[in-house]
């Protein structure tokens, strides 16, 4: 019994020896060292820097986004409230937005409709057209917008390795800025306060739609006389929009009741028709549409020749319009009867039914609160 005891002791000693090692500190192995704290500071310095300039961007009354294409400069303002002006780069082209009251017109040349398998691409290529954002790659009037964007680019620096060393590079003017992310998505925000994003790759938004837009949007922000001067500028391009095309919707138009009326004597014969039209398609954003029709007739008599004469009206969708033209011939000086043929033809085109004035009231509401 006794040795049990003594085992058991010595058992029990042996324990405590080794939960006594078990806690020993080995010197240096425990904090982080200068270098690491060094760089932990400075991560921390860019955190608050980016985080500063994109609560700024979003809290923004507009901006301004530059870009280059071809060499040349394109301005492409927006509101807080998704209004826009401007010209935007795509796929080495200029296509030229207009955002106003909700509705999207976008103008670009016949080649750009031509590529999207628009049949009417040389009527579109000389008027605006009003679409939908989502004609774009990215609808920029939505995106683009002071909260919109700094709240897709706080998003897209999720996914940005945010561990190294922060990088810092000097723009051209003498700007030290932060620059976040590697070509083609790239990020810059200056270092010195009050932080400001400087720029942004359009691929940070989508990375496959973005890139359509160029590499980098230059930012700033609009306020003061700048703000009431894009005020002034899409008030005055709304005035001008004029009849805009439907983008989204396509009409045909059928001639019928063809009736030709010539006076005696007089060389003048009118051809008066009934035009119906039917369309395809919804109008953009919910807004209301007329459809606009060109008629072209085409008068001939024997010895006579043949004239042309052109008429236009507009018309709701898939309803008839009573609609006529008239041509004259030089009649020779003798009694002759002359067998005459009319051949009228009719095409039909979409356009936005546009209140110019009520457009530009809602956008002075918005730069009215903007302070613009």
């Amino acid at each position: 019994m006794r040795a049990r005891r003594a085992t058991t002791a010595a058992a029990v000693l042996l324990l405590g020896g080794l939960l006594a090692g078990c806690q020993v500190a080995v010197p240096g192995a425990a904090g982080v060292s200068a270098a690491g704290q060094q760089t932990a500071d400075r991560r921390a310095e860019q955190r608050s820097a980016v985080d500063a300039a994109l609560t700024a961007l979003g809290q923004a009354p507009a901006l301004a986004l530059k870009s280059a294409t071809n060499g040349a400069e394109q301005q492409f303002r927006v509101t807080r409230g998704g209004n826009a002006l401007g010209g935007l780069p795509l796929e080495g082209r200029v296509v030229q937005v207009t955002a106003a009251a909700g509705q999207f017109y976008l103008q670009a040349d016949a080649d750009y409709w031509k590529s999207h398998a628009i049949d009417e691409g040389t009527q579109f290529g000389t008027s605006w057209v009003r679409s939908l954002g989502s004609e774009l790659p990215l609808d920029p009037a939505a995106r683009f917008a002071p909260k919109a964007l700094a709240d897709g680019l706080r998003k897209a620096l999720a996914g940005l390795d945010r561990l190294g060393d922060p990088v810092k590079a000097k723009l051209p003017d003498g700007t030290e800025v932060y620059q976040l992310g590697a070509a083609p998505s790239v990020l810059r925000v200056t270092t010195a306060k009050p932080n400001r994003v400087v720029s942004f790759a359009p691929a940070l938004l989508d990375p496959q739609a973005g890139p359509k837009f160029g590499t980098e949007f230059r930012v700033g922000p609009l306020a003061g006389d700048a703000l009431k001067t894009f005020h002034t500028d899409l008030d005055n391009t709304v005035g001008g929009l004029g009849q805009p095309f439907e983008g989204l919707v396509q009409a045909s138009a059928v001639v019928t009741n063809d009736n030709l009326d010539c006076k005696d004597f007089v060389g003048s014969c009118t051809t008066t028709v009934d035009v119906s039209n039917s369309v395809v398609g919804s109008p953009s954003g919910g807004g209301k549409s007329v459809v606009h029709i060109n008629l072209s007739v085409e008068v001939s008599a024997d010895s006579l020749g043949a004239q042309t004469c052109t008429a236009a009206a507009d018309a709701e969708p898939y309803a008839t319009v009573k609609m006529s033209c008239t041509v004259k011939f030089k009649l020779p000086n003798r009694t002759a009867s002359y067998q005459v043929l009319s051949k009228p033809n009719a095409t039909a085109e979409v356009r936005a039914a546009l209140d110019v004035n009520a457009v530009k009231q809602q956008v002075a509401a918005e730069f009215a609160g903007l302070g613009g």
